[in-house]
């Protein structure tokens, strides 16, 4: 289900405004860093005047927000097709939740970037569930898990589930945003290399049987 949009305009000239304005950041976030892109190459990918952007938006930043609002839809429709997928058991589902989570972070790379760094910046604009209930997507990541619970031995296997989400989507993040950064470099293994040990990291970690 598409998340709620709560910044369409009433005005059908300046939804088209708008539209065009996001789709010209994707296309610029293509090639550079959101902070390298000016407002007048934004305007121009889009056919308006700088003008018409002000009259619609304060400063660049005030398109986060819809930029996130992309995002959210293309998190639950990708979020949706893993729920679809289907595992033979745990060790199958672990190893394609690994090498799915890379490729969704390589394929967005750029927006994954701009977003996780300016949710720091300007949590004002981005730090809000109604754009993007990002709890309830690690619960269906780590509820894809449990689906296999009968093999996952640990005491609590709820909590071992949301552990194992964590440490995927944490390790892979840093590692295809920012690899020659702390803690990336902490390991010399590339973002691929990585894909493929985390399973065998975590799935001992499952199936560690309770003493």
């Amino acid at each position: 289900m598409p998340s709620k949009n709560v910044f369409k305009p009433k005005q059908q000239r300046s939804q088209d405004t708008q539209r065009k304005l996001i789709a010209a950041l994707h296309l610029c976030l293509q090639d550079k860093f959101f902070e390298h892109i000016s407002i007048k190459e934004l305007a121009e990918r889009a056919g308006v005047s700088v003008g018409t952007f002000y009259r619609r938006f304060k400063d660049k930043e005030s398109l986060l927000p819809l930029l996130y609002q992309d995002f959210g839809d293309d998190l639950l429709q990708w979020v949706g097709r893993l729920e679809l997928n289907q595992y033979s058991d745990l060790t199958a589902a672990v190893e394609q939740l690994s090498v799915e989570v890379y490729n969704f972070l390589v394929s967005r790379k750029s927006i994954f970037r701009t977003l996780h760094l300016n949710s720091r910046l300007h949590s004002s604009l981005l730090d809000s569930d109604e754009l993007v209930d990002r709890r309830a997507i690690y619960r269906r990541l780590a509820a894809v898990l449990l689906k296999f619970g009968t093999e996952i031995k640990v005491a609590e296997p709820s909590k071992a589930a949301d552990m194992a989400i964590f440490m995927m989507i944490t390790s892979l993040l840093d590692k295809v945003l920012y690899p020659s950064l702390t803690p990336a470099i902490a390991t010399n293994a590339s973002a691929e290399e990585l894909t493929l040990e985390l399973p065998q990291i975590l799935l001992p970690y499952l199936k560690l049987e309770s003493i």
